[in-house]
């Protein structure tokens, strides 16, 4: 079931109206956290009933190892067992789904494994995985009930695409009340539709005029091909910040705070900056159990580079089972680690050069992560750099990108109301609540403007969401 579908739009009000129903009704968070539960299993098992089962599975292996963790094995070797134990199920599981049919096509192509990889498995497992994690270093306590556990591991707002919430901040919440309220309710809804806006707006506009180049890459130019990447940039930003801007505004309409997932990262001046602000649950997490456990920066410099780069390599590989995710996770990290040595240097640059380069490197890496192979990513690059002619620049026109003059005013329009929301939400630190307190007139022309352009960019269709695949 897609956020921006008819079927949500639907299952969201009557999951919301039942819950508040219980929640007055119930003398325990139990009986909502069963509802939360139900319309979670619901909501993931609509499109295949087999996912359910895996969902399930999870959950029970993760709850059961952070009950053994927390009231049965005491003596730390038998702990620190336990704990590679769950890892390796858990991320053995991750890995047979994403790689096993990758690593038989390079054994025998013509007798492959055909894998379906179920949807959100990349998330819903670091997510369970944080809450043995979290027990095993005494930074949380054990679910109250396996109800409410079940609850957190299957929460539907973050369970296709995040963001990845730590047990800590996310699991305490299904024990407290969360009654109608009016004015969280009004920013939750805010949040909702600036998501709707980047995605039916922006990131679907985008993608139309993204493929037709690169379906035909090998007709078109090298400038073309930047644009078309430079825009990806733009649509892979728009495409999964509004998955988790809904999934934050649904959450916080049912009274759960979920932490931020993506916080103006094309504003940042350097790659270390970036990636603090780009899909931030997931890089906190390799920053948590991956980059400090190896060392992080305590063992000298030479060692902090190579995390860095283990990081972000392990990072691509999460992303998919493809050469060219683990080629976009390495040259993410050489970059980062590139800029590092280089820090006196561009000490000397404006911030807004830097602010430019640290794009048009994220960018070059999107070479990689939206080629189909390494074959395709190699011939683009190579125009690119070989076949960019100026003339390009001038015989281009915007209008001619498979959108029409009306689709690509309406994205122009689009554009520039995201740079005001977003240069809005850089000085406040929260532009829904900035809006929420406006004057009536102002306020409601902003949400007037949000539900014109969303539903003017209805026949764009509901496309899947990007991060959807990994």
């Amino acid at each position: 079931m897609l956020f921006n579908s008819v079927e949500f739009a639907i299952f969201l009000p009557v999951v919301a109206i039942v819950y508040f129903i219980i929640e007055a009704k119930a003398k325990s968070h139990t009986a909502s956290n069963v509802w939360l539960v139900f319309v979670s299993y619901f909501y993931y098992m609509y499109a295949d009933a087999r996912y359910g089962l895996l969902l399930a599975a999870v959950t029970l292996v993760s709850y059961g190892s952070g009950y053994l963790l927390r009231y049965v094995v005491h003596e730390t070797r038998m702990r620190k067992k336990l704990l590679i134990l769950t890892v390796v199920l858990l991320i053995g599981t991750l890995f047979f789904f994403k790689y096993a049919g990758f690593l038989s096509s390079l054994i025998a192509k013509d007798k492959a494994l055909q894998i379906i990889l179920p949807v959100g498995i990349s998330f819903y497992i670091f997510q369970s995985l944080t809450y043995v994690f979290e027990i095993y270093q005494g930074k949380t306590e054990a679910a109250v009930s396996f109800i409410s556990y079940t609850a957190f591991a299957s929460f539907f707002p973050v369970l296709l695409s995040g963001p990845i919430e730590k047990s800590s901040h996310l699991l305490p919440q299904f024990e407290e009340e969360h009654h109608f309220d009016y004015e969280r309710i009004r920013h939750g809804l805010i949040r909702l539709s600036y998501g709707y806006f980047l995605k039916l707006v922006i990131a679907s506009r985008i993608a139309i005029a993204v493929d037709l180049i690169y379906d035909n890459y090998m007709d078109v130019t090298g400038y073309q091909l930047l644009l078309a990447t430079c825009l990806y940039s733009v649509q892979i930003f728009c495409d999964f910040a509004s998955y988790s801007t809904i999934a934050i505004g649904t959450a916080e309409i049912l009274g759960f705070k979920l932490t931020e997932n993506f916080t103006q990262p094309f504003f940042t001046d350097s790659c270390a900056t970036f990636w603090r602000h780009w899909h931030i649950t997931l890089n906190n997490w390799f920053k948590d159990y991956v980059y400090i456990p190896l060392g992080g920066n305590r063992k000298g410099t030479l060692r902090k580079y190579l995390n860095i780069f283990i990081v972000f390599t392990l990072s691509g590989m999460w992303h998919g089972a493809d050469i060219t995710y683990i080629l976009w996770g390495m040259i993410s990290g050489l970059f980062q680690i590139m800029e590092a040595l280089i820090a006196p240097l561009r000490a000397h640059f404006p911030r807004r050069l830097k602010v430019f380069f640290t794009f048009m490197l994220f960018t070059f890496s999107m070479f990689l992560f939206r080629s189909d192979d390494i074959a395709q990513a190699e011939i683009i690059i190579g125009k690119v750099f070989t076949q960019f002619e100026i003339s390009s620049i001038l015989t281009t026109s915007p209008f001619e990108l498979g959108l029409g003059v009306f689709n690509m005013l309406y994205l122009i329009a689009g554009m520039i109301v995201l740079i005001i929301y977003d240069v809005i939400n850089e000085r406040t630190g929260d532009a829904a609540s900035y809006i929420a307190a406006k004057k009536t007139p102002v306020r409601w022309a902003v949400y007037y403007l949000f539900v014109v352009m969303i539903l003017g960019s209805a026949s764009i269709g509901a496309q899947q969401f990007i991060y959807f695949k990994f």
